[in-house]
């Protein structure tokens, strides 16, 4: 691709001018904060968290895991959520926020850091 790239250039100019060429494959390290999110009871509590967390400034994705209880029951006491969010772009506190922020009036979610890479 990036051969492609110099290529277009060299046609477009006549020369080879790195210098000039800003390539878009410079990219930032991404962070990723584990919540323990306390209170939910079932799957449709994992989708309120979710889309509560997505919605947050600079969040890139979140991954919603929950534990097994026999082979195919769902046990929502230890519940976490993997988030990967771009450095400086939201706090820890705001996704903490977001996620119990998504409470309802039959589940009260509490959000902990377990851990932040």
């Amino acid at each position: 691709m990036l051969g492609i790239m110099f290529a277009f250039l060299f046609a477009l100019t006549g020369v080879w001018d790195i210098e000039s060429l800003s390539l878009a494959a410079e990219t930032t390290e991404l962070q990723t904060v584990t919540l323990q999110i306390e209170g939910m009871t079932c799957g449709a509590c994992v989708k309120d968290v979710r889309t509560a967390l997505q919605k947050v400034a600079g969040v890139k994705a979140v991954e919603m895991h929950v534990g097994k209880k026999w082979f195919f029951f769902s046990d929502y006491a230890n519940a976490h959520a993997i988030v990967t969010v771009e450095p400086g772009k939201t706090a820890v506190d705001d996704l903490k926020k977001a996620a119990e922020g998504a409470s309802s009036a039959l589940s009260t979610y509490r959000a902990r850091l377990v851990q932040e890479k």
